[in-house]
């Protein structure tokens, strides 16, 4: 599906629906975009359009980055949550199993769910589990690929743990969220764990995460050690947007770049939302979702990403 989110090229569901679970969720635009009349003409929104939870699995969309042949950035169920409660592991390990068969992509999935990715990616030996999603759901679309499902099972035996084209990260849109998710994140084998900060509800301090102290306003230095062994390799942060968005104070993306800069990590500031506030000041765009980059104050126009697999 072509997009409009700026931190990837591409977004695939082959789930959608989902519940809502913390205060981001409050105004989820997925949930909106599903009765949209535009999207009530496919019969899986027409399923989940009361976002209580229920779930679709959509085959055709998995299939998609089989078939492209350009390396893109795909961002996966950006109309679902992949580790929901409800999404059964086994339509986990089919689009596990797409991801090991499309090296040259890099896959990016966003979790307000954490634990439950903790839990899946903590099982033995998941290559077995990915190789039967393969052999049974998808040899249709690659089989032409490989000899015959012993090389195909060869693949997956091969493969490396963490996958190097798969990007995880979790959403954490206050400090509560980013104290109570950050850390479980991080024990997740991922080749790329990312923070998105979006929609940013409140002020959020990664000093200690990235173990900073200040010695200025807006100058840090390294502590020897942190709160966490491990910390975030990028943090996309934005403001919420549409009719009625809650506001966002410039002055809080101001402190989460500064901090990521400190700390030497990647930052994508993809937009100020729709209501943000510079002083107390609201700060106009003529871009309705304050996602401009040449409105941005200059020291927020700043648009980073990690080493991508393919570089």
């Amino acid at each position: 599906m072509s997009t409009n989110i700026s931190w990837t090229d591409e977004t695939i569901n082959p789930i959608v629906g989902c519940s809502r679970v913390s205060p981001g969720c409050a105004r989820c635009y997925a949930a909106t975009a599903a009765k949209s009349p535009r999207l009530q003409q496919f019969s899986q929104y027409q399923a989940v359009s009361e976002w209580d939870g229920t779930v679709q699995f959509v085959e055709s969309q998995l299939i998609k980055p089989l078939h492209w042949r350009k390396p893109k950035k795909i961002f996966v169920c950006s109309m679902a949550d992949l580790f929901h409660t409800n999404v059964p592991n086994e339509w986990i390990d089919q689009v596990m199993a797409a991801i090991a068969l499309c090296p040259g992509h890099t896959f990016q999935v966003l979790t307000k769910r954490p634990e439950r990715a903790l839990e899946y990616f903590s099982q033995p030996k998941l290559w077995v589990k990915w190789y039967e999603a393969a052999k049974e759901h998808l040899w249709g679309a690659i089989g032409e690929n490989f000899g015959g499902l012993i090389n195909l099972q060869q693949y997956f035996v091969d493969q490396p743990f963490p996958l190097p084209n798969l990007w995880l990260g979790t959403s954490t849109e206050n400090q509560a969220m980013a104290d109570k998710r950050i850390p479980v994140l991080l024990q997740i084998p991922a080749a790329i764990r990312f923070l998105s900060c979006e929609p940013l509800l409140d002020e959020i301090d990664l000093s200690s995460l990235f173990g900073l102290y200040q010695f200025s306003e807006d100058k840090f230095a390294l502590k020897v050690g942190s709160r966490w062994e491990k910390s975030p390799d990028w943090v996309i942060i934005g403001g919420e947007s549409g009719t009625g968005a809650r506001s966002c104070e410039i002055e809080w993306i101001q402190t989460i770049v500064n901090h990521c800069q400190a700390a030497d990590v990647p930052v994508f500031v993809k937009q100020l939302g729709s209501g943000a506030l510079a002083q107390n000041q609201q700060f106009k765009t003529r871009h309705r979702k304050g996602g401009d980059i040449e409105e941005f104050p200059e020291q927020l126009r700043v648009r980073e990403f990690p080493v991508l697999v393919n570089d």
